[in-house]
């Protein structure tokens, strides 16, 4: 999910640094998307470089097969941390289902006594999301020469036909370089909203928070702790 994307980033490698941790880094072909808009998939490296137990892994629906889950079967990771988990994912595992890469090491670290923890992004009555980067077209002044669209290293920034910037997100990937670049301050990256919760994704996250060895958490400080905790023993 986009839900606190950056800041788990930012968690896992401060891990990293401190515990001398190995991570393995899985993302749904989705959340590959959604880590590319917000400006974590180019960085991903520094967490996971490769090699054993530090793999980058994208879910690949033409090839299901994954060693993932097996490697959590056999209890070969200290813990395992869905963060952030959309609330689809997150009813997926409130009700068994295993369908994915996610809910397949949900499943097997239940299984083996792994100890899980959990950032739903729906997760109270409502949550303070952050947007990618984005044009504000009352703002957009049409500047003959667009200083974001000339300067994007991804191309992501066009013209529609009155001249105003927009931004194509399917190419681009968080970088800010364009709202720092727009005199007019017609764009911006990580702008918050506030987001109202359904009751059904709420009753979810309570489910999860009634299973053994799980441990739901709501913010990014939160996940910072359960996790050091876990990890430091």
């Amino acid at each position: 999910a986009g839900y606190k994307m950056r800041a788990v980033f930012n968690v896992m490698s401060g891990l990293k640094a401190q515990l001398g941790l190995k991570i393995t880094t899985v993302l749904s072909r989705a959340g590959r998307e959604v880590a590319r808009l917000y400006g974590v998939l180019d960085r991903l490296r520094a967490i996971s470089p490769g090699g054993y137990y530090e793999e980058l892994v994208v879910e690949d629906p033409l090839r299901p097969v994954s060693k993932i889950p097996g490697r959590v079967m056999t209890n070969s990771y200290d813990a395992v941390a869905i963060a952030p988990a959309t609330a689809n994912t997150v009813a997926k595992m409130a009700h068994g289902i295993a369908d994915t890469l996610a809910t397949q090491a949900f499943s097997m670290a239940g299984k083996s006594g792994t100890p899980i923890v959990v950032l739903p992004s729906d997760h109270s009555e409502t949550v303070e999301a952050e947007l990618p980067c984005t044009v504000d077209p009352e703002a957009c002044e049409a500047c003959p020469e667009c200083q974001p669209e000339l300067s994007c290293p991804h191309k992501a920034i066009y013209r529609l036909e009155d001249g105003t910037a927009r931004i194509d997100l399917a190419l681009c990937r968080g970088c800010e370089a364009c709202a720092l670049l727009c005199p007019q301050g017609a764009i911006s990256c990580w702008r918050k909203v506030v987001l109202r919760c359904r009751e059904l994704d709420l009753a979810n996250v309570r489910a999860l928070e009634a299973m053994p060895g799980v441990h739901v958490v709501r913010s990014e400080d939160e996940l910072y702790e359960v996790l050091r905790r876990l990890l430091s023993g």
